[in-house]
């Protein structure tokens, strides 16, 4: 009879196992440390369930304070306010978030993408591709309270499934943290030693842990189950999991897999493909709505199609005049080194396109209407004209010859 559950704890090269067995309501466990001996114990039995538990070597495990009350907004925050906590670029990193958050703070874990995506490879290969990849202290049975993993003499994991923080410790470092990890009365402690080291014991009472609960073994008591939605799953985006075959699968397992990668490709390419023509699209109609504000301010903001009257004003569908580009052509084509336009606004109900321009003086800017009357064909009609020390300010209507 092959196992329920299987959780692996910690790095690969030094993992650590607890297989669970369950016959009706009674419940067995069996741990033991390295894949060697996980394999030879499991035989040709595959696990109905298997759960990779990360330690602080592994991933950072932080609850963030995240602004905003929708969960999208505090999902695109969340990384970047982690940013201060790394010694690395963000980018660096594989950053994975809880579905929910709790009181304004939102679960957050982040690991090297390069010994991760190795790590996983690896697993599958033995035919152990984990289910759920959490950090430890979200896999504990007991979520109400923090745990010390004692891991040697004077080395130690600190695990507190309510901040969602994970590190590790000496003696020393315990003392020296102070107030860092917050005070309390209730500490589990795991350990293998009969009882707990002077060392910590008097650490820990320095920090007002009176009362502990201390307990012999080699692995805290951890939960068979998949953590709930506020506890971040390192399987995210391109980490995804894949369903797994299991034992007594038999002929089938190779075409499954074959098609649950196309599917996976497809799927993938599809999905890509479609973010981004999304984002293009963003784009363009942000810069199409910025031109359309330019040339045309009265009705920005309030047109329901910008795209479809830019188009009406450019090519004067169905509207008076030659539309608004053969005019800007005529204009440039007039223009010389002697003219400098202010401001251009067009009027799409009347196809007339207002120039407020500078010009060196009186017969240069006769001449830029002779040119806009003869060679462009349009129909010139001058609103002001004033001189100063800089030259002559006009105001040209133009209207072109539909």
């Amino acid at each position: 009879m092959g196992p329920d559950h299987l959780f692996l704890i910690g790095p690969l090269g030094a993992v650590q196992w607890q297989l669970t067995f369950r016959q009706g309501t009674t419940e067995a466990t069996e741990a033991g440390a390295g894949l060697e001996s996980l394999q030879s114990r499991l035989g040709g039995f595959s696990p109905a369930r298997i759960d990779w538990a990360l330690v602080p070597s592994q991933a950072l495990r932080l609850n963030l304070p995240v602004p905003g009350k929708r969960a999208s907004a505090q999902r695109r925050a969340a990384p970047f306010l982690l940013e201060e906590y790394l010694t690395e670029p963000l980018e660096a990193l594989h950053v994975a978030l809880a579905e929910r958050g709790d009181g304004g703070t939102l679960g957050v874990i982040a690991l090297g993408p390069e010994s991760f995506a190795e790590d996983l490879a690896q697993l599958e290969t033995l035919g152990l591709a984990p289910d759920g990849v959490y950090a430890v202290c979200d896999s504990l049975a007991d979520q109400s309270q923090p745990v010390l993993w004692l891991t040697g003499e004077a080395e130690a994991l600190w695990l507190d499934p309510r901040e969602g923080r994970q590190l590790a410790l000496t003696p020393a470092l315990l003392t020296g943290l102070g107030d860092a990890l917050g005070t309390g009365t209730s500490l589990s402690v795991v350990g293998p030693s009969n009882e707990l080291p002077l060392a910590w014991q008097a650490a820990l009472e320095g920090q007002g842990y009176g009362a502990l609960s201390y307990h012999s073994g080699t692995l805290p008591t951890l939960s068979p189950r998949a953590p709930g939605p506020k506890a971040p799953a390192a399987l995210q985006g391109p980490y995804a999991p894949r369903v797994r075959p299991r034992a007594g699968l038999g002929p089938w397992r190779a075409p499954s897999r074959l098609a649950a990668a196309l599917a996976l490709v497809l799927l993938g390419g599809t999905l890509g493909e479609g973010l981004w023509l999304e984002h293009q699209a963003k784009a363009q109609r942000e810069a199409l709505e910025a031109r359309f504000a330019t040339l045309w301010p009265e009705r920005a903001g309030r047109s329901p199609n910008p795209r479809r009257e830019l188009s009406l004003m450019l090519g004067s569908e169905g509207g008076p005049g030659a539309g608004l580009l053969p005019t800007l052509d005529a204009l440039a084509g007039a223009m010389s080194d002697d003219h400098r336009i202010n401001q251009l606004r067009y009027q799409g109900d009347r196809g007339t396109l207002a120039v407020e321009l500078t010009t060196a003086s009186l017969s240069t800017l006769q001449t830029l209407q002779q040119r806009l009357q003869s060679e462009g064909g349009l129909g010139v009609a001058m609103e002001n004209a004033t001189q100063d020390q800089s030259g002559v300010r006009a105001r040209l209507t133009l209207q072109g010859r539909p």
